[in-house]
């Protein structure tokens, strides 16, 4: 009696398997499925081509996310860049050596590198990741402290004046000097919709953060500094690294690369990636 039933349920069953298993290569975004595990909203991406290594840097850069360099050993000047949209990694030659010492943002599609060089004035690239291409930055205001970006702008701090980078001009503007006084110690400028807000501390107070906002009119010095809450980090899941991993936020969703783990006293670096989705 339950042998018919069996022999027409048997090809309904196996076209759902099949579609699950095309559903895991689809969202993948490669030919290697998502990995099952049991860490909720967690999923294993496809194998970057990179070796695995640590404390690279990472920025989003509209629908791509960069990791760039990182260690080995010694540092390392070669990245990659993960599609969001396709899933899909490519390998990326760099003309130098990097690591999450340096700094990196993204201003109109182009990522903007901030290379620290030991007693030497740090060094400016460009990469346009549409074209796959690195460019150094010439004429450079001096001493420019790490940058912030919005919109199709980059900011930093050289002395008293806030200098402005047009990704889309290739040029350095500087607002009007910051006149206010005591002037501010160890100066970084942070640039949002609110204004352009410029930190540091002030010679009679060393632990107290202070910050002078440019309100396109003149500069103000806050009363109260707020600070900014950084977005909450969800546990890793056990297979991804703690140590030394690059975490980048992609609008909504976390993608984490590389890292070391230790086995027993051994430590072991990894070259997987993950993507938690809320």
């Amino acid at each position: 009696m339950f042998r018919p039933r069996l022999s027409r349920a048997l090809p309904r069953v196996l076209a759902i398997l099949l579609g699950a298993a095309v559903g895991a290569v689809l969202l993948s975004g490669s030919d290697q499925p998502v990995t099952a595990h049991p860490f909720a909203r967690w999923q294993q991406l496809a194998t970057p081509p990179l070796s695995p290594r640590t404390d690279a840097l990472g920025v989003r850069v509209g629908h791509r996310v960069l990791v760039l360099g990182g260690r080995q050993g010694s540092a390392l000047r070669d990245g990659a860049t993960y599609d969001l949209r396709s899933g899909m990694w490519r390998h990326l030659r760099m003309p130098l050596a990097v690591t999450d010492r340096d700094h990196v943002v993204a201003a109109a599609g182009v990522a903007v590198l901030r290379h620290t060089r030991e007693g030497r004035p740090a060094a400016w690239w460009r990469y346009d990741p549409r074209v796959d291409a690195w460019s150094r930055l010439r004429h450079l205001p001096p001493h420019l402290s790490v940058p912030s970006a919005l919109g199709s702008e980059v900011y930093a701090v050289s002395g008293r004046h806030v200098v402005v980078y047009s990704v889309q001009l290739d040029r350095w503007t500087p607002l009007p000097a910051d006149p206010l006084e005591p002037a501010l110690r160890g100066r970084r400028v942070l640039a949002s919709s609110a204004g352009t807000v410029v930190t540091g501390y002030a010679a009679a107070h060393p632990h107290r953060l202070l910050a002078d906002r440019w309100d396109g009119i003149r500069w103000r010095r806050l009363a109260h500094v707020r600070s900014t809450p950084l977005a909450r980090t969800p546990a890793l899941p056990i297979p991804a690294a703690r140590h030394g991993s690059t975490q980048v936020w992609a609008g909504g969703r976390l993608v984490v690369f590389g890292g070391a783990t230790y086995d027993g006293l051994r430590r072991v670096l990894t070259n997987r990636a993950w993507i938690h989705s809320p």
